[in-house]
């Protein structure tokens, strides 16, 4: 092992692999020269970090590396440029810039032309493929469409089954009329093709095409060649051609109830596969041959497609049960790959017989949430909030809840974050009738363990609660979701910082009990407000700036505006500036305080230029401030009748020696997972004193925003920074809303 830089190029022979430098690894511009100058082994280092500079320096790995490759590609080893073709499939996804795509398509088609066959010639193939959707219709028409045409009479399997492959991805950004004039025949005949790869491959562009022409073409010229594909010799080719005929009905259903293709071949074709697969997914997977795999593994991926276009034709009963039969089949068979496409077309089956048919799909929620494949869970946690939308209000209400407490719950951190992903939006699904909520218990409990995932999951976790706030019952705000976004507010990166703290002043919003809602609100003043690092402070900031959205002008005014204007005179600029940015956008809420005026007199005098400067802007959009518009006088009526009507006690008036107690704010452990019974609501909440817990003012993570400049502490120790933690966290099981 060598590290780049320590050898020259000579001395890399018989070298098995490389160490970038650092100098390297954290730079696109320093990795793009390595591309361009560097040996065989450091390129191959650099492209197989493509993806992670791609994730973090998206715009300069698109606008610098992506066209060093393309410049240089052409010259370099096969290793290298296979590396390549791998390195770009991560920016098919990703939008680039016309001419980045076009310098992607010219280099692909130079080494298709160079190549001729083989893995290379495959690879960038698929890349070509690929970026069709992003390239110019100038360049589609003048190089990608001759080029396809040219290799469809190719006498090579290769160029072909490509030819065959583009199509498919031609069909996509062509008209109608496109497709069927330049296509429509070649398309026909390639069907014939003596090579079952070609064959393959055309019957998956099928789908593509079918979908663009008109149904009346597709009855005359497809249908017949999708009836001989799906008998055809080879199994790959046969469940390309049953994934073509799915993807067809799925795009032609409004006329499936005037089609002969949809009566004969669909319908007949989808009872023949629901009984195959009810046969095959009830013996042991592991025993079968493999083209029978193959055919229920396909059917299973698209069973969800022929559902729904092919259910307004079910004539009778019969035909229901033998469909769901095969479906929980495949749900209860041994194939880890099956039960995942099960769980990926689940809320297709939910649309097509939820409502009306609940009992036939019982306890499928149930086994996919509890798979032992994390695939099948993770797909099924990505769409449950659709499912929900359509089985929430049904027999399948309990089954939809206690699938949620699973999968929010989960062992695996991926599933989790799926699940965790449409939170907000599933619990208002669920809401719509009856609180559900309470009947989540083990998600909430649990809501500390989910703040300890990737700084990601802490982001959507914050976000999600932000939304879910007003279908939250104020106990379980109090006691479970405050805490942890304070938490999360304090130990995480800045931008879970901010995600947090916004969503904790959405919590005060929805917490009726004046005195709970107070308790929190005055933790907020004493550990933020008055926080003793600079970045606490910058955080209440923020958090005022998101309150202006929420609360009306009084009730702002009351509770941020005061403890904000407050810090004009803090000893740290940032702290000033980000004050007088507030002051800005709060112009109408908070202009005739008299903490405003005196605050913007003592920033328009300040030390600091920048702050001086934007505090002299601040006057000026003052004094040119013409009033509230008649539209903002009247949103500003409504939410503070909003406000009267839902806090449910007079708002207590703490004195100055009161909001200097310490403020105690804490999360429950979390919880085995179980569900506790439907519970009755509660009584109207009875006036508390809260007591919160103390959070310490420490930087845990050591965050970005470095360390805190005015602290009379200065550096801590790694033993203090562990006792810190140690203390904290303990500190955070105390109960946030014990009654008084």
């Amino acid at each position: 092992m060598v590290e780049n830089g320590d050898l020259d190029a000579d001395a890399y022979e018989g070298v098995d692999y490389v160490v970038l430098n650092d100098d390297v690894l954290t730079s696109v511009y320093n990795a793009s020269t390595v591309l361009a100058e560097g040996n065989d082994l450091e390129r191959l280092a650099v492209l197989f970090q493509f993806p992670q500079f791609l994730e973090h320096c998206p715009a300069d790995t698109i606008n610098i590396m992506i066209p060093e490759i393309c410049s240089n590609v052409t010259g370099w080893t096969e290793n290298a440029t296979m590396a390549s073709a791998e390195a770009l499939y991560f920016v098919i996804g990703v939008a680039i810039p016309d001419d980045i795509a076009s310098a992607i398509l010219d280099v692909s088609l130079k080494i298709l032309d160079k190549m001729g066959q083989g893995d290379i010639f495959d690879a960038w193939g698929e890349i070509l493929s690929m970026i069709v959707a992003q390239v110019s219709s100038n360049d589609v028409h003048s190089k990608l469409i001759p080029m396809t045409i040219e290799r469809l009479g190719s006498k090579t399997i290769d160029s072909r089954r490509l030819a065959a492959r583009l199509i498919g991805s031609l069909a996509d950004v062509l008209s109608s009329e496109e497709v069927e004039d330049l296509f429509l025949k070649r398309v026909v005949d390639l069907c014939d093709d003596k090579d079952s790869s070609v064959r393959a491959m055309i019957a998956q562009s099928l789908a593509s095409v079918g979908a663009k022409l008109p149904l009346k073409l597709c009855e005359e010229h497809l249908s017949p060649k999708l009836c001989f594909l799906t008998e055809d010799d080879s199994a790959r080719v046969r469940a390309a051609a049953v994934r073509a005929v799915a993807k067809i009905g799925d795009a032609h259903k409004a006329e499936a109830t005037n089609s002969n293709m949809f009566k004969t071949l669909l319908l007949s074709m989808f009872i023949e596969k629901c009984k195959d697969a009810t046969i095959t997914a009830a013996t042991d997977l592991r025993t079968v041959d493999d083209d029978t795999y193959v055919m229920l593994e396909i059917f299973a991926e698209v069973y969800g497609y022929f559902l729904i276009a092919l259910n307004p034709l079910f004539e009778d009963e019969e035909t229901w049960t033998l469909t769901l039969n095969g479906l929980r089949r495949m749900v209860s068979c041994n194939g880890p790959t099956v039960r995942h496409w099960c769980a990926f077309n689940l809320p297709a089956v939910a649309t097509c017989c939820g409502a009306d048919r609940p009992d036939r799909i019982k306890g499928v929620l149930h086994a996919l949430s509890t798979d032992t494949d994390v695939e099948t869970r993770a797909t099924l946690a990505a769409g449950i909030h659709e499912t929900a939308r359509v089985v929430g209000d049904t027999d399948l209400r309990g089954e939809v809840l206690v699938a949620v407490g699973e999968l929010m719950t989960d062992q695996n951190p991926q599933v989790r974050l799926n699940a965790l992903t449409n939170f907000a939006e599933l619990l208002e699904l669920l809401s719509e009738k009856e609180p559900a909520a309470r009947k989540l218990d083990p998600v909430f409990t649990n809501l500390e363990a989910l703040a300890q995932d990737s700084w990601r999951t802490q982001k959507v976790l914050a976000e999600q609660l932000d939304k879910a706030a007003c279908n939250i019952p104020q106990e379980m705000l109090c006691e479970y979701v405050a805490p942890v976004l304070f938490q999360m507010a304090r130990e995480s990166t800045y931008l879970v910082r901010n995600a947090s703290i916004a969503a904790a002043v959405r919590v005060l919003r929805y917490i009726s009990a004046i005195r709970r809602r107070d308790g929190i609100h005055n933790h907020f003043i004493n550990e933020w407000a008055q926080g003793k690092v600079y970045w606490t402070r910058l955080a209440f900031l923020e958090g005022a700036d998101v309150a202006r959205t929420i609360f009306s002008r009084k009730l702002y005014n009351s509770m941020f505006a005061e403890s904000a204007l407050k810090m004009s005179g803090d000893s740290v600029s940032n702290v000033r500036l980000r004050l007088v940015n507030l002051m800005q956008n709060s112009i109408a809420e908070s202009k005739d305080l008299k903490l405003y005026s005196e605050a913007l007199a003592k920033l328009v005098e300040d030390s600091d230029p920048e702050v001086k400067e934007a505090a002299l802007s601040c006057q000026e959009a003052v004094a040119g401030f013409k009033g509230l518009s008649p539209e903002q006088v009247k949103e500003d009526k409504q939410r503070e009748e909003a406000e009267d009507k839902f806090f449910v006690l007079p708002k207590a008036q703490v004195s100055k020696g009161a909001s200097q107690k310490p403020v105690v704010l804490s999360t429950r452990t979390s919880s085995k997972k179980q569900f506790v019974k439907s519970q009755p609501p509660l009584k109207p909440p009875v006036p508390s004193d809260v007591v919160l817990s103390k959070f310490s003012t420490g930087d845990p993570e050591g965050m970005a925003e470095g360390n805190d400049l005015n602290s009379a502490n200065g550096v801590r120790g790694e033993k203090d920074e562990e006792e810190t933690l140690d203390k904290r966290k303990g500190l955070l099981r105390r109960a946030c809303c014990s009654v008084s």
